[in-house]
């Protein structure tokens, strides 16, 4: 069941400056043999008479059972070979292993072409160690598709105003949100509804803990919990060079760790671990959050909510519900949380864009990557027009093909899992546009001068956000303090007043 974990699982720093460099296929090349970021590349035909090229694309997971890749291979390549003359290479990577991955292959000249951006593995991170080709004269050749899809979010895909990733996020808003076993609220007699307050998630778990059961869990986790429950933009691994609580009505960046909506957060969960409603080994505990809520030992959790969450969470044995906790915006982090680039030292960046081009213009190849191959993975839900489930299959368990972080193409062309229904396209929508835009949406901050500053942030972070998050800490406010001294110590102030210098200045350009 671990198949389950969210795609926040892991938040890790990719280390070392390390450099590469590709040839391109086709349009303008820089000295080194990259792309140029132009966007002035004539429109490029597709040889159908070479030799087709292999195009690798990496697939994030935990991957422990996976046993169709070969059979989805086989079955993309059969559409891509005749469309762009390319066939497909799924290679699985662990999502604990991807920034390293990614590194150490570019670095060693492995064979990569497309690469997962985002995840544990931020775009300006890797693009401040050379990881990426830009792609401006590659989409504007090859990727009319894919800059039709993503042009809401195109400017969250850019940095100093080069596009390095394109979004599988095309629709990014998000607001925080508590998913939860609907089974046991039903059972339990426990009303969930949008716009929970901290207060009445209390109760709730008060009334869990009557009947056995812990309310939710932090297992040694030193990631920004917070804004799963109440969103924010974030700047920076794990808030390293500070973030915005508001971003649809504010443009100051703070230190989040010492605002006193964290505090608020870090307040609540130690009642929560004070009274016995959350697990008391938390600190000590592997056991993720998603495998004790598919076995219903706790009751939900925390998670960043989009329509299409709940399929996420679906649970063959209890009905799942899901509940808005913060008010919807969209976000630069939101747009670059899973994306898709060219790797530095792919040798055939114009077939790598061929692919990414068929993802967002090709339903059929979307859907093979998302979901596998339909009748093995996934059956249509009698009658619906676009509905699947993998209950009746031998992909039940996740454990035949499964993209669990993972985003492709144009979702409201997409199928859709069960219990998402028809509808979902125009819920969608109407989410997107009912989400407020942040004020700084397409802003990013280039902390490359700063590396020594997060590396040390980050260390503080592993060690001392575990016990805030989990609440077992004497005194919070003792403890947030001890945290904020020891981040203005690694120079955390400084990157947040060099990060605030350059948004004022980008805002004053993008007025």
């Amino acid at each position: 069941m671990k198949k389950t974990l969210s795609i926040l699982l892991a938040a890790l720093l990719i280390a070392g400056l390390l450099a590469g460099c590709g040839d391109s296929g086709s349009g303008a090349t820089t000295s080194s043999g990259a792309a140029s970021s132009g966007g002035s590349a004539e429109p490029a035909t597709i040889d159908m008479d070479e030799a087709p090229y292999e195009v690798s694309i990496q697939f994030v997971g935990l991957f422990e059972e996976n046993n169709n890749i070969a059979n989805v291979e086989a079955a993309l390549s059969a559409i891509t070979k005749e469309k762009i003359n390319v066939t497909v290479d799924i290679v699985p990577v662990f999502i604990g292993n991807l920034p390293t991955t990614t590194s150490l292959g570019v670095a060693g000249d492995e064979k990569l072409d497309i690469v997962a951006v985002g995840l544990t593995s931020p775009m300006d991170n890797m693009v401040s160690q050379e990881l990426l080709l830009p792609l401006d004269d590659l989409l504007a050749s090859r990727g009319q598709a894919a800059l039709a899809v993503t042009e809401h979010v195109s400017a969250a895909q850019k940095m100093n105003g080069i596009t390095y990733a394109v979004s599988g996020y095309p629709y990014a808003a998000m607001s925080g949100s508590f998913v939860y076993n609907k089974t046991m609220a039903d059972e339990f007699g426990i009303d969930m509804h949008d716009g929970m307050t901290s207060e009445e998630l209390t109760e709730a778990a008060r009334i869990c803990k009557e009947h056995g059961v812990y309310f939710t869990s932090y297992p040694n986790s030193s990631q920004l919990n917070y804004k799963f429950q109440n969103g924010g933009d974030y700047f920076g691994t794990s808030g390293a060079f500070g973030g915005i609580l508001d971003p649809a009505n504010s443009t100051t960046i703070v230190n989040v760790f010492d605002s006193e909506e964290f505090r608020s957060f870090w307040r609540q969960n130690k009642l929560w671990f004070d009274e016995g409603l959350t697990p008391p080994d938390q600190l000590t505990d592997t056991t993720s959050v998603q495998e004790y809520f598919a076995n219903q030992h706790l009751f939900g959790t925390a998670t960043a909510y989009t329509t299409n969450q709940m399929a996420t969470w679906t649970n063959p044995n209890f009905e799942t519900g899901i509940v808005r906790t913060s008010e919807p915006s969209v976000s630069t982090a939101g747009a670059r949380e899973f994306m898709l680039g060219i790797a530095a030292n792919c040798k055939r960046p114009d077939k790598a864009m061929d692919l990414i081009n068929l993802i967002y213009a090709d339903a059929d190849v979307a859907n093979l990557l998302m979901y596998g191959v339909e009748g093995t993975d996934y059956v249509a839900v009698e009658g619906t027009e676009n509905v699947i489930t993998r209950a009746g299959t031998a992909n039940a368990d996740n454990n035949s093909y499964y993209a669990g972080f993972v985003h492709y193409g144009d979702p409201t062309m997409l199928k859709i899992v069960a219990p998402l229904t028809d509808s979902y396209p125009e819920d969608t929508r109407a989410f997107e546009n009912e989400a407020k835009m942040s004020l700084t949406f397409g802003y990013d901050f280039d902390g490359s001068a700063f590396s020594a500053e997060a590396g040390a942030i980050g260390t503080i972070l592993e060690q001392k956000l575990p016990a805030l998050n989990a609440g077992a800490v004497a005194d919070v406010d003792a403890a947030v303090d001890e945290l904020v001294a020891a981040l203005n110590a690694a120079g955390m102030q400084d990157c947040i007043d060099a990060n605030q210098k350059a948004l004022d200045a980008w805002l004053e350009a993008n007025k």
